[in-house]
């Protein structure tokens, strides 16, 4: 080999090697988590219909949990390419979801269910599941109490920690 092209590999190698990406790699970069959206049902029987906030309270619970679990830096979030307010499991297969999280890069997919029993109270269910495995590597079933802002904000800073809690382990 001539020495330019030694030198030539030499400087490759060195860029190669020296590049922040495959450092932060090599260190253990934040686990990739899609969040898919969250789906709700609501069987309380309440005569007023509440359809309208629930909505926009899901959707901000599903922000504000992407945002949350990515400021922690513990997690990185990258979305899902699905068609607006049709990406829970209540709208696609769970097969389905876990192959839009794979193609999206995404080593683990959240996903969950809502379900408002009475007007007082809500169950949540979240699991997270290994994308490569297609194991549940965490799951929880929650209550909470409320059907308004605050009760919702509550519930997302809890499963947060929740989550959170978790990935320390």
């Amino acid at each position: 080999m001539k020495p330019s092209s030694v030198c030539l590999a030499l400087i490759a190698a060195i860029i190669f090697y020296a590049n922040p990406v495959r450092q932060s790699q090599a260190e253990g970069e934040a686990p990739v988590l899609a969040v898919a959206e969250i789906q709700y049902v609501d069987t309380s029987g309440e005569v007023i219909d509440q359809s309208a906030d629930h909505f926009r309270r899901l959707r901000n619970f599903e922000a504000s949990l992407r945002a949350d679990l990515t400021a922690s830096g513990k997690v990185r979030n990258v979305a899902l390419d699905c068609p607006a307010n049709a990406c829970s499991v209540g709208d696609i297969d769970v097969g389905e979801l876990l192959g839009k999280a794979q193609v999206a890069g995404a080593a683990y997919l959240l996903i969950s269910s809502f379900h408002k029993l009475s007007t007082l109270v809500q169950w949540a269910k979240f699991d997270i599941i290994d994308v490569k495995t297609r194991n549940v590597v965490f799951n929880r079933l929650v209550t909470f109490r409320g059907d308004n802002d605050k009760a919702w904000t509550n519930a997302e800073s809890f499963i947060v920690g929740e989550i959170l809690d978790h990935e320390e382990r």
